[in-house]
């Protein structure tokens, strides 16, 4: 099964250095969705910085960029 990483950026980079085993791209977005929501609950700031200064990019094994959004486009799920 292929690996997609996870990486959070604003001026700088938070790697995701585990990765995450799914079947296919789509998959991996529905991932990408799940974990932003959490990410958000959890805290209204990263890093002490918004939400709205921060990206999500989801890379392949091989390091391509799959897809990217904004995490200001994400619903946190508790209605921020």
């Amino acid at each position: 099964m292929p690996m997609y990483y996870f990486h959070l950026r604003n001026q700088d980079t938070i790697q995701d250095v585990d990765g995450t085993e799914l079947p296919d791209t789509d998959a991996a977005r529905a991932h990408a969705d799940v974990v932003a929501r959490e990410l958000k609950f959890k805290a209204d700031t990263f890093l002490d910085e918004a939400w709205s200064c921060w990206s999500m990019h989801v890379h392949d094994d091989e390091g391509q960029e799959l897809f990217s959004f904004r995490m200001s486009d994400v619903e946190s799920g508790n209605g921020k």
